[in-house]
Parts: C-alpha cells; sequence; structure tokens
C-alpha cells in the first residue's frame, strides 16, 4: 500500500522529467548601446556544455546582427523584456568546425581572434581593451587600499597618543589627589 509521500514523490519524478525534455530553448533581455536597442534573445535548442555560456552567445550574437558598440543582460525576468524577439539556434553557434571545400564560404564565420593587451600601455591613454579596462581599475583600487590603510594606521597612532596623554594627565590628576590637574602640559 502506497503512502501519500510516496505517491507524490512519484508524481514529482514524473513531473520534472516531462518539464525537462521541454526545456529546449533559453531566453534572456539584452540590452545595447549605440545604437540603443533592447531584444528578447531566444536560444533554441540549447544544451549545455556548449563552447560558451548561453548569456555570452546572446550578448555576442545581439551585437554582431544589430552592428552596437555594447551589449549586456538586462536585469529582471524575461517576461518583463520589451524588445524584439530575436532567435538563436544553438546548433550554429555550438557546432564544432566544419572542414570547408576550397573556394566556398562557411555558413559561420570563426571568431576574430582576441587583442592581446599591451604590455607597456600609456596609462594617460585610454585603455584600449576591456582587459586593460579591468587591470586599471585593479591596480588603482588596489593602491587606494593601500594609501586608506596607511592613514587608519597613522590615525590609530595618533588616537593611542592622545589617548596615552590624557590618561597620564588623569593619572597624575587623581594620585596627587587633585594638586596637580591643571593645564600646564
Amino acid at each position: 500500500m502506497w503512502r501519500f509521500g510516496q505517491a507524490s514523490s512519484l508524481f514529482l519524478g514524473v513531473l520534472c522529467c516531462a518539464l525537462a525534455g521541454q526545456a529546449d530553448a533559453q531566453e534572456y533581455c539584452v540590452s545595447c548601446t549605440e545604437p540603443s536597442a533592447v531584444y528578447r534573445c531566444v536560444i533554441e535548442g540549447a544544451q549545455p556544455g556548449g563552447s560558451q555560456p548561453l548569456q555570452m552567445m546572446c550578448i555576442t550574437a545581439m551585437a554582431k546582427q544589430g552592428g552596437h558598440a555594447t551589449c549586456g543582460i538586462k536585469r529582471g525576468t524575461v517576461f518583463d523584456c520589451d524588445g524584439a524577439v530575436k532567435r538563436i539556434p544553438w546548433s550554429a553557434l555550438n557546432a564544432p568546425a566544419q572542414p570547408v571545400a576550397p573556394g566556398r564560404q562557411s555558413a559561420v564565420p570563426p571568431p576574430p581572434p582576441a587583442p592581446a593587451a599591451d604590455p607597456k600601455a600609456d596609462p594617460e591613454q585610454p585603455p584600449k581593451t576591456m582587459l586593460e579596462l579591468a587591470k586599471r581599475a585593479n591596480e588603482k583600487t588596489a593602491e587606494q587600499m593601500k594609501k586608506a590603510n596607511e592613514s587608519m594606521k597613522e590615525q590609530a597612532k595618533s588616537t593611542g597618543d592622545a589617548f596615552a596623554k590624557a590618561s597620564k594627565k588623569t593619572w597624575d590628576c587623581v594620585s596627587s589627589l587633585f594638586t596637580r590637574c591643571g593645564a600646564s602640559e
């Protein structure tokens, strides 16, 4: 005889399996700049284990298709996304490279090589890559944290010195039975 817990567990298991078979598309709300636009990106046939994260696929595809300077995932739910629906086949973006016969063009062009960061970049010039921008921001933050730490140490030392001096004055005043309590020092 089955109990309610066993029956509900079986039902939940069957429900999960049924829903897992239907989860063949993934959606993200993508906001782009220059020119400004919002898209509801649908990756059809999405599967785990692709060559890049699904969010990055949407960002890259929307930036290329729309000729945008930057794109990013918009916060909130996809149901709040008021952009045009753009569908991207997962298989086209994650398919292994197929050899192309001479004289034929590939359906999916290979991604451009990432620009190498210039190790001797001039700090006076604007950064050329996002990597360089992040590196500069990290270095500046580390420098500011070091300065703040040194400042806190100096403040703690001066506060400690002032406390020690006030404590000595108080002790001298009390130990002399209040005969040496002036502000002479």
